[in-house]
């Protein structure tokens, strides 16, 4: 069964580029502009979500406060959530790993380590 991930990314051409690469490689997506459409997404259980993949510096809600909600809430906790950003800040990188993130992935990406990173965290949970 192919495995789904939610695209949160607020450039469209990035997003575009994200979901295009990941339904090439067998998976299935859905791409959101920001965390707030993302969270009412996952919270309306329309759709079963495997991973998030996730800017972490966007307009109306960040990728820390998407990540927040989403390890609040019983019925998605389990879901893994992946920052794919330009961001470094280590403090930042600390703190959203405190708050339950499986990866951070930094842009640019190499390939062979994004889908490994994305593969083990659908495998593992977290």
């Amino acid at each position: 069964m192919k495995k789904t991930i939610l695209v949160v990314e607020d450039f469209t051409s990035i997003r575009n580029f994200l979901c295009d690469t990941l339904e090439r490689s067998g998976y299935t997506t859905l791409g959101m502009s920001n965390g707030k459409e993302a969270f009412q997404l996952l919270q309306s259980g329309t759709v079963a979500v495997d991973l998030v993949l996730s800017d972490y510096n966007m307009p109306e809600c960040s990728g820390l406060e998407l990540l927040r909600k989403i390890k609040a809430e019983p019925q998605l906790t389990s879901i893994p959530v992946i920052f794919l950003t330009t961001e470094s800040d280590p403090e930042k990188m600390r703190e959203a790993q405190r708050s339950g993130l499986a990866a951070w992935i930094k842009k640019p990406y190499r390939a062979e380590t994004f889908f490994a990173q994305l593969s083990n965290a659908i495998m593992n949970g977290r």
